[in-house]
């Protein structure tokens, strides 16, 4: 069933996605439309993975490791 919601997502979003594409590659706006497309593309396969059950890792994870030692310098005594 995940398969089939996964499948059906990417066929509606590319549906879309060409549609759009094709209004901004039709108005001249070409550099426009790569850019979109390509945010579509990422948003597909995000989606895509989201409604199949695949974990993803959180975007907090590289801050954290970043910042939480250098908190932990500043509140030890």
């Amino acid at each position: 069933m995940k398969l089939v919601m996964s499948t059906g997502y990417v066929l509606c979003i590319c549906a879309y996605t060409l549609f759009q594409f094709r209004r901004l590659w039709g108005s001249n706006e070409k550099r426009e439309a790569w850019i979109y497309a390509l945010i579509m593309t990422v948003t597909a396969i995000i989606g895509a993975l989201l409604i199949a059950g695949v974990e993803l890792p959180s975007l907090v994870v590289p801050y954290k490791l970043l910042f939480e030692p250098l908190g932990k310098m500043i509140l030890s005594p």
